[in-house]
């Protein structure tokens, strides 16, 4: 019985000597051996591909990555509050650390309260503000004293204090869920677009 020609996986050439092997068949060791490193690569890159999916999927469920997506929302969201604060007042933005206006610098959302010492405030309006992002937030590590004075000259003395007691009374550990944290995000982003879109 005669033998027909068989075409080679690798190089494609139609051969009568072949070799086969699970993955297909090939006409010798090399081909058979250049095609398996060939396709290791691509094989790799399918299954990371699909580790990726499956770790950005399980990332959503988690707190750490669920905080990660939704602290710059909020902060953005707290920026374009204060701006429109200070705009429906006729004023200038400024810093509530060291009430001076941006310069050269950028603003940030600065937490009375950082968000490692009290987890509950970290998405409370009642507890961020403007503020410089270098000079009073990053290099003065927000600067909590001259915030505080920073409070009481914006809002005056009754309200500024009020503030300052509802960020140091309001410390009871609170547990979010990954839904909490997501329902937060897409309600920020709303105010967001609602924000935007009124310019």
């Amino acid at each position: 019985m005669a033998i027909g020609k068989r075409k080679c996986k690798s190089c494609g050439e139609y051969v009568r000597v072949f070799i086969v092997t699970p993955k297909g068949v090939f006409c010798n060791f090399d081909s058979a051996a250049k095609w398996g490193y060939a396709n290791k690569a691509k094989g790799k890159a399918i299954k990371e591909k699909a580790n990726k999916k499956a770790v950005k999927d399980l990332d959503k469920t988690s707190l750490k990555w669920q905080h990660k997506q939704t602290q710059p929302v909020f902060n953005k969201l707290r920026r374009l509050q204060e701006f429109k604060w200070f705009s429906d007042r006729g004023l200038e933005p400024v810093c509530t650390s060291c009430e001076k206006p941006l310069g050269n610098d950028q603003w940030c959302n600065g937490h009375f309260k950082s968000v490692g010492a009290n987890g509950r405030l970290r998405y409370d309006v009642k507890n961020s503000y403007l503020q410089h992002n270098n000079n009073c937030n990053k290099h003065l590590s927000g600067d909590a004293k001259r915030y505080e004075l920073g409070l009481i000259a914006r809002f005056g003395e009754d309200e500024g204090r009020g503030i300052i007691a509802y960020c140091e009374e309001n410390n009871a550990p609170i547990k979010y869920t990954w839904q909490d944290i997501e329902t937060l995000r897409v309600s920020f982003n709303k105010q967001i677009k609602e924000l935007t879109n009124k310019d």
